[in-house]
């Protein structure tokens, strides 16, 4: 079980970050993380068209500028481009300025990248506190966490990744995955594998894998735009 999975640090993390959306039917998100990586985004592209599922991509702005092209394969397939910061350094560490400047680059490469301005936020390491909430916000991004993370980044198993997935996957969920790496190319074959089969198994559920920008819609119609987040805990899966 990770942190994310405790009901202390989930609890204190829906506070400020969305975690999933408890009124949405038949529905959730995937999302992944680091990209894009040439080794492995192509391929969950892929499996994601094989399914007629759509995603949400937390992109790394260096990673974008070294592979524009598959940025725009992401939009150009119907998936959401979002951002994870320029480069994945850990919030706790910048200053107010460096925030700034580790936001706004990486949207810059997304939307130079893609003619896409991304709308949702995804801390690197997934911690943020709640007025680093609060600040981001301000620069016009409603961020993210997730409710479902299998560590698939350490390449536990193709089968133990699933496993841990369905165990926790409701509708709803936001799931967290990684098709790159902060490092560079990565190996992210597992994350493929399984990826596979989660979507055959959460069909036969009769779940539908969505971005999630359509999961926040679908529950709430104007939820994901950050001016209308006078109270965001009512949203946030409490």
């Amino acid at each position: 079980m990770t942190i994310l999975h405790t009901k202390r640090f989930s609890g204190w993390a829906r506070g400020h970050l969305v975690c999933r959306v408890d009124d949405a039917v038949n529905r959730f998100a995937i999302t992944f993380d680091d990209g894009p990586n040439p080794r492995s985004t192509p391929a969950v592209l892929e499996v994601l068209a094989r399914h007629g599922a759509r995603a949400t991509f937390f992109l790394l702005g260096g990673n974008v500028r070294r592979h524009e092209d598959i940025a725009r394969r992401i939009v150009n397939e119907g998936h959401e481009p979002a951002n994870h910061g320029d480069g994945h350094w850990p919030l706790p560490f910048l200053l107010p300025c460096g925030i700034r400047s580790h936001v706004l680059r990486g949207g810059q490469a997304i939307e130079s990248a893609t003619a896409v301005k991304p709308r949702h936020y995804r801390p690197p390491f997934g911690f943020m506190a709640p007025g680093q909430s609060r600040f981001i916000r301000s620069l016009g991004y409603v961020s993210v966490l997730g409710d479902v993370y299998p560590e698939d980044a350490q390449r536990p198993g193709v089968d133990r990744i699933v496993r841990r997935v369905m165990a926790r996957l409701r509708p709803g969920s936001i799931l967290i995955l990684h098709d790159g790496s902060p490092l560079g190319p990565a190996d992210r074959g597992q994350t493929v594998a399984a990826l596979e089969t989660i979507l055959t198994e959460a069909e036969h559920r009769g779940w539908r894998a969505t971005t999630v920008a359509d999961l926040l819609a679908s529950a709430r119609p104007d939820i994901s735009r950050p001016d209308k987040w006078a109270h965001p805990t009512k949203y946030l899966g409490r």
